[in-house]
């Protein structure tokens, strides 16, 4: 699995920082006794080993350990204008308040508070109870966490752009906001997500690389799987993770914030695993089961232009080119998720989903070259179709490409 990972993720460097605050369970510590991972700027001179591992998502890094994928959740951002500042034990850091495209209703910027931690834990252990392939082995608390606050990522990059370093230093020493932040390590069994998976479908003549009757297959197979491990944490009492915001949005639609979208299942060449528990808790109302069914096959859905229903935005802006085989595959997921998730997956040969799989991954690193896409887009709906929509690709040339086996 690992070869796979080296096509779709980019590298990233972490520093090991000493840190008493950490605890494994069976394992042992895999960065080393007392050491934990941490993606970010440091204020002084920094002296601390560094490792090597692939991004998965912005504040998380991926690691083959002994032959083991290591998994470390909450750790920092890898780059940009937005690191959080390690100063000694200190860690500077920043609080979003109110974004709307996020799922919390805070964010401890590149790491996990309270409430997310205790949700991981909860989620985490329900679904290893469960029978999943994936098992949390250890946690890291840092307990000299500083923190301004923001409203969104928008006013976070505003600022940050205009602040010199001296200034921002100078507002975290002055900042009376102080908390605990959170990590988590994992054993999981991959890290390719069933959205991104999904989204190499929607690329213009991806069946001159594979065959459209196998992607409906296969594409049956992910939403059947997606629904009955949703199901089975339904039947638990458990929901994956979500919560309504107080008002409807400006399209007079519950404001629905979940987890339980397609981007939250890691698909390996055996089965499927859920992922991100950092919402989750007990059902409290039966509706609640409704909603996160919904959220499965509406929230960041690949095979919806743009993440929506229609070819068109909300100002009736062209936002894509109109796929009638996209759509079929929006309508064959949606249906095999309702499948999945009343009855029981729908079977597929494992030597059928492992060259899937292997083809996939493979047309995903071809459509990502073609189309000129960096290697840490991986998940964004909106830009891809408009990248889509502004580049030609001759079919002729997408015919003469070979798979390389």
């Amino acid at each position: 699995m690992l070869d796979y990972h080296k096509i779709l993720r980019k590298k990233v460097k972490a520093w090991l920082v000493d840190n008493n605050n950490s605890y494994y369970q069976r394992y042992q510590n895999p960065f080393g006794e007392k050491f934990t991972p941490i993606m970010c700027d440091f204020k002084g001179v920094c002296n601390f080993q560094t490792v090597e591992a692939y991004e998965s998502g912005n504040r998380s890094i991926i690691l083959d350990k002994d032959g083991k994928l290591i998994k470390a959740k909450g750790i920092g951002i890898p780059v940009g204008l937005s690191r959080p500042i390690y100063d000694e034990s200190r860690i500077y850091t920043y609080q979003l308040l109110n974004d709307p495209r996020l799922c919390h209703r805070y964010i401890l910027w590149g790491f996990m508070q309270e409430e997310e931690y205790v949700c991981e834990q909860f989620g985490a252990a329900k679904a290893k109870e469960l029978g999943q392939n994936i098992e949390l082995i250890g946690t890291s608390s840092f307990n000299e966490v500083y923190y301004l606050e923001m409203k969104d990522r928008v006013e976070l990059f505003k600022k940050l752009k205009i602040l010199k370093h001296e200034e921002l230093i100078n507002s975290f020493n002055n900042s009376k906001n102080k908390t605990t932040a959170y990590s988590t390590y994992y054993i999981i069994p991959s890290d390719i997500r069933v959205a991104e998976i999904c989204l190499t479908f929607i690329f213009p003549y991806v069946t001159e690389l594979i065959d459209p009757n196998n992607i409906k297959d296969y594409v049956e197979w992910l939403g059947s799987s997606c629904g009955h491990l949703l199901r089975s944490f339904h039947d638990a009492g458990v929901l994956h993770g979500t919560w309504l915001g107080p008002e409807s949005t400006n399209l007079g639609i519950l404001d629905i914030h979940s987890n339980a979208y397609m981007g939250n299942y890691l698909v390996d060449e055996d089965d499927l695993t859920m992922c991100d528990f950092d919402l989750s808790r007990p059902i409290e109302k039966d509706s609640e089961k409704n909603i996160e069914k919904w959220a499965l096959t509406h929230i960041e859905n690949p095979f919806y232009y743009a993440g929506n229903y229609s070819p068109y935005d909300a100002l009736n802006q062209r936002i894509a080119k109109k796929n009638i085989f996209r759509e079929e595959l929006a309508k064959r997921f949606e249906e095999s998720v309702t499948i999945g998730y009343d009855q029981a997956p729908l079977e597929l040969e494992r030597k059928m989903r492992k060259a899937m799989l292997n083809q996939v991954v493979r047309v995903k690193e071809i459509m990502w070259k073609l189309y000129e896409l960096p290697k840490d887009i991986t998940y964004q709906i909106d830009y891809i179709d408009q990248v889509i929509l502004s580049k030609k690709i001759d079919k002729n040339m997408i015919k003469k490409i070979e798979l390389n086996p």
